[in-house]
């Protein structure tokens, strides 16, 4: 390639399978600093630049697009040359990466502009070079000697290496610091005392000398020579504890006022997720509140029984960003008049007057970054509010990127969060002059909020980490496909899956064991309304009516879990009654099981009652038949003579769920209740298809798995808080009473 005085060189710097990086390792601080180590392509870019460059700060022309995991670049010829430019941050940067991170896999290309500026055309071939290249190059694990002298790590089948020395750690920390990473005074203070010891001892402690004054982060264990750790180990767990103060100042610094219970030591997060032994710690009740409770400072979070993996993926973002050309010209006429983010997010690098397009990009990057970690934060203050005077549950962001996110949560709060942050998305964006607009981008029929996809795995502690959030993974992408259902308004959706049987691991044979058993996925947020039918509620886009408005979906299905849990609806804090049956409710599920296995052309058995003949059970009985029977049931002289009944139930699931849920309404208490709470709920049947027609009382006992699950997996209060603060927000039941279009009736 032949370079020309007016060449411009776009150099594209990626990291690659960041899931097999993160989740190579079974333990949470490997994966807190692993998915902290992606965060630092971009600060090894810029500081590789200034070395190349000189000039601080960088020029204007030099950022084309930076998010998590993914830099663009721009050398022009005013830098010098720019494709030896190019090759020179190509090398320096996988280097920087090949010391700071082994085991990351960062690819980089350039291809020479086609003009002086930056043209969509361009990134598409940029784009298309990077994917050819990828598929062409040798994998990051073959950078590791794999002779046989070395022996092997106890965490993985790499070579195991001596401890990181004081340079290894003083380069960390210092790029710790250099991407805001505050200092920990406890890491200090700890380090000090054990220096006073070690010298009243006359030893020296193999512990933390290795280890920079900054940030306290190491285990004897970790430390000790005779530990076999990888070097891909050692170097993230030796990231994790920054990796941990950098998600705390995120997320605080997304928030007005500070959060009582954060927990910082990774190793204390770890033990609280996934060690097995039993800790005797005091636990605060779930419910009690107790006098002048102070915040905790530092301290291991209690042991948890069940783990949340919560993935949150955007709907319509990759859209975006593949069609920036589209996605520029839809907004290009408005930039003049744009107003600042109104949440905290990176300054620009670009000139808007001299590159308006490259403005562009570089600006959706950081309003995404911003709107996502604005978020997170949003969410994490609301799962500590539920957590309602008992110690707040650990929250652990191990993969924050563009529209990503994978979060760690204590089971009973990972449902809330995810809620809570598509909320926020939502809201966010839909506030966001800038990215609102470009919602039409990614499919809505008018600027609005930017919607996600939510899944969450609910496994038991000591769970692999990396199985359940595949399980994640697959719950958001069959979310997608209903809320991204074409010819419809793009919603966002929730999906969850509480694990109970480890011996299936395949997400796809998991959730299909399940298939035609429950409503979920669920349609949420501003768009559900129009995909569900509920004409009377007004879009985000609408002003505001003087009617109440009826309370959002989500609102309705914790609704209906507090009707099946014996609670008044509007007010979950009042018990009205006996829960519903968990006995009768399991067999329905049990029946619904058998249910879908049966031919499409035999669901319907209208012509059957429910009751067949004892000598001929192909023959169905007649009404006057089961009336008759009936009566010699009541008979007392009779009731104990089955020879003179000519009937008996039809044992066709179809037929036995009607009996089972016709019987649930005549005798036990609170179904009648709770059959009006499912009302306005809607039918996922009918949500994927408007012709398919399956009968009112199986898409009313397709929710009782849902229910089972939601009611077993909330923790407490949370109902009565999330309906209440809807019911402020929208209006009362009443309201919300009068619409139940689209609903199982």
């Amino acid at each position: 390639m032949t370079v020309t005085p007016s060449t411009s060189i776009l150099v594209m710097l990626q990291t690659n399978s960041n899931q097999s990086f993160i989740f190579s390792s079974p333990r949470l601080r490997e994966q807190i600093g692993a998915s902290f180590e992606i965060t630092l392509l971009s600060h090894w870019v810029k500081k590789e630049a200034e070395k190349l460059l000189k000039p601080k700060p960088l020029p204007t022309s030099f950022w084309v697009s930076d998010s998590s995991g993914k830099v663009i670049v721009r050398f022009t010829e005013t830098d010098g040359d720019p494709k030896e430019l190019a090759k020179r941050l190509i090398r320096e940067v996988t280097l920087r990466a090949l010391t700071d991170a082994p085991g990351l896999d960062v690819t980089g290309v350039f291809i020479e502009a086609s003009s002086s500026t930056v043209e969509a055309d361009d990134l598409q071939e940029l784009d298309r070079v990077f994917l050819e290249y990828s598929l062409n190059r040798r994998p990051a694990a073959a950078r590791f000697p794999q002779l046989p002298f070395l022996e092997r790590a106890d965490e993985s089948a790499l070579p195991a290496v001596t401890p990181l020395t004081n340079p290894d750690t003083k380069r960390i920390y210092e790029t710790a610091r250099a991407v805001g990473v505050k200092e920990s005074y406890e890491g200090r203070a700890k380090l000090k005392e054990q220096k006073k010891q070690e010298n009243a001892e006359g030893s020296q402690s193999t512990v933390l000398i290795d280890f920079n004054s900054f940030l306290y982060t190491a285990t004897e264990e970790d430390a000790k020579p005779e530990y076999k750790l990888s070097l891909p180990a050692r170097s993230k767990r030796a990231w994790a504890l920054p990796a941990r103060f950098k998600q705390l100042d995120d997320v605080s610094g997304h928030l007005k006022t500070s959060m009582a219970d954060l927990y910082r030591d990774p190793t204390r997060l770890e033990a609280a997720f996934q060690e097995t032994e039993v800790v005797e710690q005091e636990i605060v009740q779930e419910g009690e509140a107790p006098e002048d409770r102070q915040p905790i400072q530092e301290t291991t979070p209690p042991l948890l029984s069940s783990v949340g993996v919560v993935h949150v993926d955007g709907n319509g973002v990759g859209a975006i960003m593949r069609n920036l050309g589209k996605s520029y010209d839809t907004v290009q006429s408005q930039l003049d008049s744009l107003r600042s983010a109104a949440y905290k997010c990176k300054d620009n690098p670009c000139e808007r007057d001299k590159d308006p397009f490259q403005w562009f990009i570089m600006e959706v990057n950081y309003r995404l970054d911003g709107v996502v970690k604005a978020a997170v934060a949003a969410a994490w203050r609301d799962v500590e509010d539920y957590a309602r005077g008992r110690q707040a549950p650990p929250v652990v962001p191990v993969l924050v990127g563009g529209d990503d996110l994978t979060v760690y949560v204590e089971g009973k709060f990972a449902i809330p969060f995810a809620e809570s942050y598509v909320r926020h998305y939502e809201q966010l964006t839909g506030e966001d002059e800038l990215l609102k607009q470009l919602a039409v981008v990614a499919g809505a029929k008018k600027p609005g909020p930017l919607t996600a996809s939510a899944g969450m795995a609910i496994v038991g502690r000591n769970f692999p980490f990396h199985i359940a959030y595949d399980l994640a993974e697959e719950l958001v992408s069959r979310g997608k496909k209903l809320g991204k259902k074409p010819g419809t308004v793009p919603c966002s959706t929730i999906n969850f899956h509480v694990l109970r049987d480890a011996t299936v691991l395949d997400p796809d044979d998991t959730l299909d064991e399940y298939k035609g058993r429950s409503q979920r996925p669920f349609l949420v947020g501003c768009y559900a309304p129009d995909r569900t039918g509920d004409a009377t509620t007004t879009s985000s886009e609408e002003a505001p009516t003087a009617t109440p408005q009826p309370l959002s979906s989500w609102a309705r299905i914790l609704q209906a879990v507090a009707s099946f849990d014996g609670k008044k609806p509007d007010d979950p804090t009042q018990t009205t009654g006996d829960p519903f049956p968990r006995a009768r409710a399991n067999r329905i599920v049990k029946l619904l099981a058998k249910y879908v296995t049966v031919p499409k052309d035999d669901k319907a058995r209208s012509k059957c009652l429910g009751y067949v003949l004892k000598d001929n059970e192909q023959a169905f009985a007649t009404q006057e038949q089961i009336d008759n029977d009936k009566q010699k049931s009541d008979d007392e002289k009779q009731k104990s003579d089955d020879a003179k009944r000519i009937t008996k139930r039809c044992k066709h699931p179809i037929c036995a769920i009607r009996l089972e849920w016709t019987d649930a309404q005549e005798n036990a208490r609170g179904t009648k209740a709770l059959v009006k709470a499912l009302g306005p709920l809607p039918s996922k049947t009918r949500l994927d298809d408007p012709d398919e027609h399956t009968e009112d009382c199986i898409e009313q006992v397709r929710w009782l798995l849902d229910l089972i699950d939601l009611s077993g997996n909330l923790p407490y209060g949370y109902l009565a808080s999330r309906i209440s603060d809807d019911a402020d927000c929208v209006g009362s039941q009443e309201a919300a009473d009068k619409s139940i279009a689209g609903g199982a009736q």
